[in-house]
């Protein structure tokens, strides 16, 4: 689908280290710079009625009518599975300011897209992969996982229910302040603050603490105990582990969309070197600089990810049993907290 492009004359730029990545996915920008993609056909199991629905909903979406197509849209994506489909959910929801749902459109348009393979979809696998990178850069991600996953629990994220499978992948959210509470029989529940930025990529760990009944005939009096504490060091491991593993996909990331971002610059050297005006090489511009900005903000969370879980690897195999560890890795801050016995 065709977007407008702004009428200035751009020119491919390259800092030291392609200005480094931003991503999630090697994927991050503003409404108006839309990624330029190839017109969708018809999804392969729409070739009757689904098809002509497409169609319809398609010409009402370029007519601006935006909020009658994306229910015409939302229903094909229940009877089919089209990435197309999900691409069209992603454009009128950001149309509509519903940011959040778009992310979760054009997340889903990428996977339909890798499930059904071959070349039809490729087209429309890099436009959702664009738009979920500009979409990075405005919304936040938070990582929510336990040290111990107790038996029974609840996670909720700004007062709704987390679902257990969610846990350890991130979730999108706007930035601000956000509030994670955790409740588990039989331990004390768990009320955590966390502010994100807008691009911040943020992960917590959780770990409850038990609440140990007396008997009634030695005491009348409850008293909440902190459960025994046997293998801290085994803790601070995982957890440093949980660590080098989002460093690890920060630097993956860095490195692809630093090839994307070299690639498009090299691109834009050769056919354009004096600077480019027509439309086709602004795209390829504004690609570019999106693919570096996405690079800086994976390289970040690589470096601050791998610093952090070595550390933690380390203090779990050197240090005491009674240790309490906290950890909290985004690309702006590493903030590690670490107090006991040695």
């Amino acid at each position: 689908m065709e977007r407008a492009m702004p009428s200035t004359t751009c020119q491919a730029t390259s800092s030291p280290v392609f200005r480094i990545f931003a991503l999630w996915g090697a994927f991050m920008g503003s409404t108006a710079a839309r990624a330029e993609t190839a017109e969708p056909v018809a999804p392969p199991a729409a070739r009757s009625t689904s098809g002509a629905e497409f169609a319809e909903a398609v010409r009402i979406f370029k007519s601006g009518d935006t909020a009658r197509a994306l229910p015409f849209f939302v229903r094909l994506g229940e009877t089919t599975n089209s990435p197309n489909v999900q691409l069209y959910v992603g454009y009128c929801q950001l149309e509509l300011g519903h940011e959040r749902a778009a992310h979760q459109a054009f997340s889903q348009s990428v996977k339909l897209s890798r499930d059904l393979g071959g070349a039809k979809y490729v087209a429309t696998q890099e436009a959702a992969q664009l738009e979920l990178a500009k979409l990075n850069l405005r919304l936040a991600s938070l990582t929510i996982s336990f040290v111990e996953l107790p038996a029974e629990f609840v996670v909720r994220l700004d007062g709704e229910i987390v679902e257990p499978a969610l846990l350890g992948s991130p979730l999108v959210v706007a930035p601000g302040l956000h509030q994670v509470e955790a409740e588990a029989k039989g331990a004390q529940p768990i009320a955590r603050d966390v502010p994100l930025e807008a691009g911040a990529f943020k992960a917590i760990a959780l770990q409850f603490e038990k609440i140990i009944v007396q008997d009634v005939a030695q005491s009348r009096t409850v008293q909440p105990a902190l459960a025994p504490r046997t293998d801290s060091g085994s803790r601070l491991t995982k957890m440093g582990w949980v660590a080098v593993g989002l460093g690890v996909a920060g630097l993956g990331t860095f490195v692809v969309a630093g090839l994307q971002a070299r690639s498009t610059y090299s691109k834009l050297q050769t056919e354009c070197p004096s600077g480019c005006s027509d439309a086709a090489h602004r795209s390829d511009a504004s690609k570019g600089s999106t693919y570096q900005t996405v690079a800086n903000v994976g390289l970040g969370l690589g470096i601050a990810g791998t610093l952090t879980g070595a550390t933690l690897v380390y203090l779990g195999v050197t240090r005491g049993k009674t240790a309490t560890p906290s950890v909290e890795v985004s690309p702006e801050l590493v903030k590690i907290s670490y107090t006991g016995s040695f």
